[in-house]
């Protein structure tokens, strides 16, 4: 049953996708997010979303062209998301060691 479920989503969030042009990962979350957890949902999106939008670019009218509009976009974004996994993990990282401190007597 769960099989059919998946499929229905991403036949629908394909539809979508065909379409509009964008969509998929929206519908199928939204889909998906209401039969599973969204760790599951967001991990079966992976490979299709990846999948449909390099096929989109490859397929578009000039590959060349979009990787120049976009590649200063594409490198900031990849610069932001290392930046922002660092000071995430560096906030985690410091209030579990308050924690630690503040059950021990040592919080300041």
């Amino acid at each position: 049953m769960a099989i059919i479920l998946i499929a229905f989503c991403f036949v629908l969030a394909g539809l979508v996708k065909g379409l509009f042009g964008m969509g998929l990962p929206t519908v199928a979350m939204g889909l998906l997010g209401l039969a599973m957890a969204p760790v599951q949902a967001a991990t079966l999106l992976v490979m299709p979303t990846l999948i449909t939008n390099v096929w989109q670019l490859v397929t578009g009218p000039s590959t060349r062209t979009l990787i120049a509009r976009f590649a200063i976009m594409m490198v900031t974004v990849c610069i932001g998301t290392v930046v922002g996994i660092g000071v995430g993990a560096g906030a985690a990282q410091q209030q579990s060691s308050r924690g630690q401190a503040g059950r021990h007597g040592l919080a300041a």
